[in-house]
This record gives C-alpha cells, structure tokens and sequence, in this order.
C-alpha cells in the first residue's frame, strides 16, 4: 500500500506525533523506522526511545494509519512493522516494576521489550491510571490493541485507524 503523501514528508514516510512532546512531529520512514523533524497532519504517534546500550540513533516505536485505507493500523518499531490485525500486543508489569511488551505472530512473539516503568518524577498523590497510560507509549498501544477477538475492540481499533487515515492536527 503507498504510503500516504504529503508535503511535510518524503513519499515513503509519514508525518507522527510525538507521544511524549505532543508539540513535536516526526516524519517516520517506514522502510528503516529513521525520524527526522516534520510538520503537517499526523497520522498516529511515535515514541523515541533512547539509544540501545551499544550505541547508534534512537528507535521510534510508532502506532499508525498509512494512506487512505482506513482498515489498517500499523505498529512499528525501528524498521520492523506489523498489520496489527495480524499480531497479538501485550503489555504486562512483572513483580520488579519493569514492564514487558510483547508483539506475537503465528509462530510466537517476534518482538520483547522489557523496559522500566517511565518515573513519574515526586509523588503526587493526584497520579492515576490515564496519568500512567500518558507516560508509557507501549501501555498506550497496548491497550488500544488488546482483546483483539472482541466486536468492541474491532470498533474501537476500526475508528483509530480512520482517524489517524484522515489525519489530525498536532496538540
């Protein structure tokens, strides 16, 4: 499917918004999962997680719509990429607080991160569940893809699809 064209991006890119600085966008290459600065209407988010251990650029973590086939939702991370109607997503807290996310096809998970839980900086008593979703893009994409097998869940992911196809302004 082509990606989607705009002016803000190359023709095998498209224009993100950046989970974690809702003023920032990105222009995702969906062939290396490369980022560079962007503007224009956004079709999902990306995460920027920080470099691997070993060094080398940062890899973005993105959910997304690409082109006017609003069926689609993708999920990408570097330049892996996957039809989220295709994959099972997890996303679960083991007993030291790391987190584990997990993407799993028909021959079992073909992508495991284990992270820490994001700091949500001094206590606030005022810290709940949508302020721990807003600080963790994988809980996020998670939790918009879960219980695939659900009519509910199929509604809710068939109208994220269509908003991230149409685009939406930055925040």
């Amino acid at each position: 499917m082509p990606a989607l064209q705009n002016p803000s991006a190359p023709p095998d890119a498209i224009v993100l918004q950046d989970y974690d600085h809702h003023g920032r966008m990105w222009s995702l290459e969906i062939a290396t999962g490369l980022l560079r600065p962007a503007s224009g209407r956004c079709h999902g988010f990306v995460h920027v997680r920080d470099a691997p251990a070993r060094g080398g650029p940062p890899v973005a973590a993105a959910l997304y719509a690409e082109g006017h086939d609003a069926g689609v939702l993708w999920l990408q991370y570097g330049p892996q990429r996957w039809d989220c109607a295709a994959v099972a997503v997890r996303q679960v807290s083991e007993p030291d607080g790391h987190r584990l996310f997990t993407v799993s096809g028909e021959r079992g998970p073909e992508l495991e991160l284990r992270y820490p839980k994001p700091d949500p900086g001094p206590a606030d008593p005022a810290y709940d569940w949508i302020d721990t979703v807003a600080d963790d893009f994988f809980l996020w994409a998670a939790e918009r893809l879960a219980d695939t097998g659900t009519a509910d869940a199929a509604t809710a992911r068939r109208a994220l699809a269509e908003h991230f196809a149409t685009g939406f302004p930055p925040a």
